[in-house]
């Protein structure tokens, strides 16, 4: 539906078999009366009037393919001709009791005059009316009622590129002076080996069974203008409406030759598309005059190579950026978590044979077919070729920009831990480190500000400072060493270009415990390792982004090793004095052990060089999630493993960990992997740190051990463990 020119419009209307008129007085207006009808496939409750949605095509079918059987010419014919190209370019408003549908204009004549090569039937026909593509049209036509723009995630097999294609040709057909255009990352998806070639069939067909004769001069692959010279008193005349229609590729250029006015630009196959967003970028001036949008980017696909999808994945999942409509729904992952991103249409809908006779998808015993089909292709296939037939038929959006090949991190914990986070399983507190101005003593002050929660986060986003999660308060004046750090620090502040962001994690080493109680017995028991506080941000000025950093090193009173790539928050602990926070190059025993030789003169810090990350960090780190910490029995006697990954409080690492590939910018992964690393080889070489203990009462009577007229030392090799072992008063003497 174009509404290039007119302002008001009467769009045919059927009702209890009468055909009448609906007046919009603005498109504005149209939009408020089809914004209740944008629902959900399986929501929209077709009936048979949905019959009548492609009666044309079931008449031709009848007629032995001729749709009007008046005389050529005829009133009548031409009253037909008129009635149909009316409905085909407004649309058509059909009503049933208290029910109402609109059907775009390019959506009613894709099924009334423009065939597609059916897989269902194995030959040519129109397509069947399925809920699926109908909601498809009606977002796009709500789009650009409200000067919107348009982007959809499919699955495969949803007859998008037909529809597409249908969709230009209805606009050259009826429109006057339209100008379209069709890009792809690589000529053959849109050229007559691909696209182009449905133009060609859409075309023959038009003209060929229809009054509608639009010849193209020229009308060539990937160059159309609907016009055709004529003579009028003996001079040659170009008469039509003199629409154009071309292609382009990117595989050179991301910009090259797409400039000038647009009316629709399609991009097909968008989930191959590295450049799609500078393409974009460079239309979007095409498609405005002034603060009006005049021309809609459309663009569509399925999820190719997870690198090549990057720009139609954020044009989803970050609508706004781009000017793009988004839709509500609750598809983002298995956990119906509602979303508002651009389109997406999943597996279950109009999947057949879960479709009724009227067009309606049958979600619920779609979803219990596809759980039944994943089950035996899980036990069946390779794990690779399993995610992958997972991201091409998804259910959500999750499934289809997953990770393809097999995960290094076991992504089982990865969900399980992440669930537990979700349901506040976890003590997290937010706080902003402060520094008191006359004692210069670090304190946590509580905040309502939110952790950045992005992954990636927008480039362009204003704030990203964030705050610091703590998972456990600090343990006032702790022995040097209970805590580590790391870090992995930003060399600069303010940006728009990078994703990156300085992250630190404190973590707390394990430590044997021995508590004398008040009974006299003794107690001894590890307080397992766990992280305690991280945060993940940056600020416009690098130095506050380190002065955050060290305030957090501060509190913890935390031994940090940093990664010295970029020495910026190195450098600023040196200049106020702090290094004895900094783990000397001499101490990173997980570096040199592993034969990595830095080059670097650097006295703190490691270098993430090689692949010391992929072949050494993440070895440390993926065992330390692997590690089976307890076994727990529930009360039918079923043993439960407690893993190592039950001591991250972290969901937004855990996100890194489900999306992470070979190359992929993960500040928090960075840093992460570097102090696991360190702390188990710390552990290794140094032992457990020990802290005894006492119960107030015992620590009060000690106070007055000098009035006692007996010794205290008197039972003192008949103390004992709660493990029934003896202790030795002089055990730790050497």
């Amino acid at each position: 539906m174009l509404f290039v020119k007119r302002t008001d419009e009467l769009i045919p209307t059927y009702k209890d078999g009468v055909w009448d008129y609906t007046y919009f007085s603005s498109r504005g207006e149209m939009a408020d009366f089809l914004e209740p009808l944008f629902k959900e496939p399986g929501d929209y409750n077709f009936d048979e009037t949905s019959l009548l949605f492609n009666e044309e095509a079931t008449k031709f079918n009848a007629n032995g393919e001729v749709y009007c059987l008046h005389l050529f010419r005829s009133k009548d014919f031409n009253k037909y001709w008129n009635d149909q190209k009316e409905k085909c370019r407004k649309g058509v408003i059909f009503q049933s009791g208290d029910k109402t549908w609109y059907l775009p204009g390019d959506y009613y004549m894709w099924l009334n005059f423009l065939p597609i090569f059916n897989k269902e039937i194995k030959a040519y026909g129109f397509a069947d009316v399925r809920d699926a593509q109908y909601h498809m049209a009606l977002y796009e036509c709500l789009a650009e009622l409200n000067y919107e723009h348009a982007a959809l995630l499919k699955k495969r097999q949803i007859a998008s590129s037909y529809y597409h294609m249908g969709k230009l040709v209805n606009a050259i057909w009826f429109e006057e002076g339209v100008v379209l255009k069709m890009g792809a990352s690589l000529k053959d998806y849109i050229n007559d080996m691909g696209s182009w070639s449905f133009l060609d069939e859409y075309k023959n067909f038009l003209n060929e069974k229809t009054a509608w004769y639009r010849p193209m001069n020229p009308g060539a692959v990937g160059k159309w203008q609907q016009k055709i010279e004529v003579k009028v008193n003996g001079r040659n005349k170009e008469v039509g409406n003199k629409g154009t229609l071309k292609l382009y590729s990117f595989e050179n250029s991301p910009t090259k030759g797409v400039g000038g006015p647009t009316t629709y630009f399609f991009y097909e196959e968008a989930g191959i598309a590295p450049t799609m967003d500078k393409t974009f970028e460079f239309l979007k001036p095409a498609m405005e005059s002034g603060d009006i949008t005049t021309g809609m980017f459309i663009c569509a696909g399925s999820v190719g190579d997870l690198k090549e999808c990057k720009p139609l994945a954020d044009m989803l999942l970050r609508p706004y950026k781009y000017g793009i409509r988004k839709t509500k729904h609750k598809w983002l992952n298995a956990d119906g978590v509602e979303a508002e991103t651009a389109l997406f249409i999943p597996e279950q809908w109009s999947m057949p044979p879960y479709i009724d006779q009227y067009g309606n998808s049958k979600v619920s015993d779609a979803l219990e077919a596809i759980r039944k089909r994943r089950v035996k292709e899980y036990e069946e296939l390779d794990i690779d070729i399993y995610n992958l037939r997972v991201s091409q038929k998804p259910t959500n959006i999750e499934e289809a920009l997953a990770v393809r090949e097999e995960s290094r991190f076991p992504q089982h914990l990865v969900k399980f831990q992440e669930r537990k986070i979700k349901d506040k399983e976890y003590y997290l507190k937010h706080v902003i480190p402060e520094r008191d101005v006359q004692t210069g003593i670090v304190v946590l002050k509580p905040t309502n500000k939110a952790p950045i929660d992005q992954f990636p986060i927008e480039k362009r986003k204003e704030d990203k400072t964030g705050s610091l999660v703590i998972h456990e308060d600090y343990i006032k004046g702790s022995k040097f060493g209970t805590y580590y750090a790391s870090i992995d620090p930003v060399s600069d502040g303010k940006t728009v270009t990078s994703e990156s962001l300085a992250s630190i994690y404190v973590y707390k080493n394990p430590i044997e415990v021995t508590k004398q109680n008040a009974d006299g017995t003794i107690e001894t028991f590890l307080e397992g390792d766990k992280l305690v506080a991280f945060w993940a941000g940056r600020f416009d000025d690098v130095n506050k982004t380190n002065e955050f950093l060290l305030m957090i090193v501060e509190a913890y009173n935390a031994w940090t090793l940093c990664e010295n790539n970029v020495n910026t928050f190195i450098n600023y602990c040196i200049l106020h004095n702090k290094q004895k926070y900094l783990v000397p190059k001499s101490q990173m025993i997980f570096v040199k052990d592993l034969g990595n030789k830095q080059t670097t003169f650097q006295e703190y810090g490691w270098r993430n060089v090689g692949t010391i990350f992929t072949d050494t960090l993440l070895v440390y780190l993926i065992d330390w999630l692997k590690e089976e910490l307890d076994v727990k029995e529930d009360d039918k006697g079923n043993k439960k493993i407690i893993h190592g990954i039950t001591r991250i409080p972290d969901i937004m690492v855990l996100q890194e960990m489900k999306a992470y590939t070979k190359g992929m910018n993960v500040d928090r992964l960075i840093s992460l992997a570097a102090l696991i690393s360190f702390a188990k080889v710390q552990q290794a070489n140094r032992g457990l740190i020990k802290r005894s203990e006492q119960t107030k009462e015992d620590l009060d009577k000690s106070k007055n051990l000098y009035k006692l007229n007996h010794s205290p030392f008197r039972n003192m090799n008949n103390n004992k463990r709660t493990t029934g072992v003896k202790k030795s008063p002089f055990k730790r003497l050497k």
